[in-house]
């Protein structure tokens, strides 16, 4: 410690703050702004990109990694099969997936998971450049989805995420799940929207 001088230093006045972070937001839309105000566009950003035979530890450190809310899932062809949001890693599908298929949490395949991509809607650009937010909100309400893709020539070009939606506008999209099947009746069983209401 020798090396080493004590600083002058002084007390701490009575109103002392914290720095105001500078303001990094955009500003506020509503829903009558242009749908393509919240397209996430993958040509100029491409999404985060993950096999669906991925286990869940590997998923979560590429989401720790990357500070992505969600992914595009593909299979071994490099074919999109769906989006998997960062969230559902640990939610109550997760854990009624893991206790239906007797596996323990790092043993699931981020597939099953994943919202597929065939239930979600499609929607081209040229359909985009007349809709508003609203629209797309209508859109996923209906559809009971949290995403909306927008496609060209059978290419996913990009996509609209609920959660763009609510950081964009402040307003949530609420979503009630659809039940085509024996198993989406058991997930919309498990839907926070309707187990926590």
């Amino acid at each position: 410690m020798s090396e080493f001088h004590s600083l002058a230093w002084k007390n701490a006045a009575h109103s002392v703050r914290l720095p105001t972070a500078p303001s990094l937001t955009t500003a506020q839309l509503d829903w009558h702004a242009p749908a393509l105000e919240v397209v996430e566009d993958f040509t100029r950003n491409p999404p985060l990109v993950i096999k669906g035979s991925g286990r869940l530890p590997d998923v979560e450190q590429c989401f720790d990694r990357s500070a992505a809310r969600y992914a595009c899932v593909v299979d071994e062809s490099a074919t999109v099969t769906g989006v998997l949001m960062a969230r559902d890693l640990h939610s109550r599908h997760s854990g009624s997936l893991c206790s239906l298929l007797q596996l323990p949490w790092s043993q699931i395949e981020a597939r099953f998971l994943m919202q597929p991509l065939n239930r979600m809607p499609m929607l081209t650009r040229n359909q985009l450049d007349h809709a508003r937010i609203g629209d797309i909100c209508a859109t996923m309400q209906t559809a009971g989805r949290d995403f909306v893709m927008v496609t060209e020539n059978d290419t996913v070009m990009g996509c609209i995420a609920s959660l763009k939606i609510l950081e964009r506008t402040g307003e949530s999209v609420r979503l009630y799940p659809k039940a085509t099947s024996f198993a989406d009746v058991f997930n919309a069983l498990k839907h926070p929207e309707i187990s926590d209401g």
